[in-house]
């Protein structure tokens, strides 16, 4: 097996609350739904990752929280610095994934787009809850599919 990462970006947040920080921004109702029904597909498809690095955002974490037990399982480290991420912080944690794993980053856009394209040479639209799984084949990195909610 190769190494392979899945990038997905948050589930949908509210905006209800014009005072609050957007990085503590809770998922609204849509982000609820959707988050568990991507987490059953990317089990069904057989990507379930060996470590999930999650940005320290509530709308990350609770898309992690809702995406099930299944996940809760998962080693996973909060990466603070994925909070508005530069392309060179997620290329470093890329170069973190040893042969035969699968990784997966749940961070924000455009930090997620950016990445997908810079690794892959694919320019994707990600809406919120798409998860996207690349892998490496023949010493570069091709997108395999996208689960779009």
């Amino acid at each position: 097996m190769n190494r392979r990462l899945i990038i997905l970006r948050h589930a949908h947040s509210s905006r209800d609350d014009p005072d609050l920080d957007d990085h503590d921004r809770p998922l609204d109702e849509m982000g609820r739904r959707d988050s568990p029904i991507v987490a059953r597909e990317i089990i069904q498809r057989g990507w379930k990752p060996d470590h999930i690095f999650v940005s320290s955002s509530l709308r990350t974490l609770q898309t992690l929280e809702n995406m099930g037990p299944q996940f809760s399982e998962i080693p996973k480290s909060i990466e603070g610095e994925l909070y508005q991420a530069s392309l060179l912080t997620l290329l470093s944690m890329v170069d973190r994934i040893d042969e035969g794993c699968t990784e997966m980053i749940i961070g924000h856009n455009p930090s997620c787009e950016m990445l997908l394209e810079s690794m892959t040479g694919n320019l994707e639209m990600l809406p919120t809850c798409s998860a996207s799984l690349i892998s490496m084949v023949g010493g570069k990195w091709i997108l395999n599919d996208i689960i779009r909610p």
